[in-house]
């Protein structure tokens, strides 16, 4: 008898880690799906390039069930190791992990920040955005949602002056540098507002340096579509939750499909640059590190924060949507000592990215 039951609880225990594999192998499936959604351009497939937002997702899991295989059958942890090491560039470009302490010790600062209006400053304490600026020590600074002529005033001009700051102001895009600006030109994106980017020429000592401040496009979501994204999740009501959800995913593949198309653009800009120039190009990119847009890029720059970074460096303070969208990339004749998200800089929705730079040894 107690052979008998000893044998059906084997049956029983066969079952549930054979569902367990199974389950197991679906979600590193969908984890690789997630990253291969990556090489799509959503300018020809724009619902493809949703399927990077799962991301996370899946990555969680895969890691849940390496837990659960050490408790249980350590053995098993083979499945959820070999598959996340498949795709573990991109788990370094999502959150990398980058031991040691910084150096801090470049030649170079550069700062990219959606000041988003500097929204959560009054009116009359805009002083305090720049004072911040300024502070930083940084030699190059590329702002996106800036507010032209009221934020940047006389009075705010001439303190930014004082530090050695020239300024290059378009539409709502600024470029603070303490270096020469010798020119300057708007790119031509395909855009549905006014989101776009600017290539700028630097004189830094007797080199020139590329800077272009990208702001790509953006969601368009309301605060009730925000609102109604975030009922959604708490609802219980399946409706709600799919009829949401379709919403989202409808505004989520228009806007990633003129960021394909923007993406090339700046991809034929940067083939079109003289051999060996340097370039940095940083901006509110309005995708994570699983998107076409910075893996296109990353073919041909690096990026600092995957460089020198530290864990998920959220960038978007929104709670409903934590994500690291913002970026700063530069040419191969540069490294980076030092790469953070300021989080204690709240004057925006976005945190300021903070990298320093300097020259390899040639």
């Amino acid at each position: 008898m107690a052979k008998d039951k000893d044998s059906s609880f084997g049956w029983v225990r066969r079952l549930v880690l054979n569902l367990f594999t199974g389950a197991n192998l679906v979600t590193l499936f969908l984890l690789w799906v997630c990253c291969a959604s990556t090489w799509v351009n959503p300018a020809l497939h724009p619902r493809v390039s949703v399927i990077g937002l799962l991301f996370p997702i899946f990555l969680l899991l895969n890691l849940l069930f390496f837990v659960l295989w050490l408790i249980f059958k350590p053995r098993m942890i083979v499945v959820p190791v070999v598959g996340m090491l498949l795709c573990g560039k991109y788990i370094l470009d999502y959150c990398p992990l980058n031991f040691g302490s910084d150096k801090g010790d470049g030649e170079l600062t550069v700062m990219s920040w959606n000041a988003g209006f500097f929204q959560n400053l009054p009116n009359d304490s805009m002083q305090l955005g720049i004072d911040y600026i300024i502070g930083t020590g940084a030699d190059i600074v590329c702002l996106q949602e800036s507010r032209p002529g009221q934020v940047f005033s006389n009075a705010m001009d001439k303190s930014l002056q004082a530090n050695g700051y020239s300024k290059d102001e378009k539409g709502s895009r600024v470029v603070l540098s303490r270096f020469p600006i010798l020119s300057s030109t708007s790119l031509k994106l395909e855009s549905d507002s006014s989101n776009s980017a600017d290539a700028l020429e630097l004189l830094m000592g007797e080199d020139t340096l590329t800077l272009i401040n990208v702001h790509l496009e953006c969601y368009h979501f309301s605060l009730d579509e925000k609102d109604d994204y975030g009922s959604a999740l708490a609802s219980r009501d399946r409706n709600q939750m799919k009829a949401e959800f379709k919403f989202l995913s409808g505004k989520l593949a228009y806007a990633s499909r003129y960021r394909g198309m923007q993406v090339n653009t700046l991809e034929e800009y940067l083939d079109s640059l003289p051999p060996h120039r340097s370039v940095i190009l940083c901006g509110d990119f309005n995708d994570t590190p699983i998107s076409y847009a910075y893996q296109r890029i990353g073919k041909h720059l690096d990026n600092a924060f995957r460089a020198r970074g530290k864990g998920l460096g959220i960038s978007y303070r929104e709670q409903k949507f934590p994500v690291r969208i913002d970026h700063i990339f530069y040419s191969h004749d540069w490294e980076c000592t030092q790469a953070y998200v300021d989080e204690e800089e709240t004057a925006s929705d976005h945190y300021p990215v903070i990298a320093s730079l300097k020259k390899r040894k040639k």
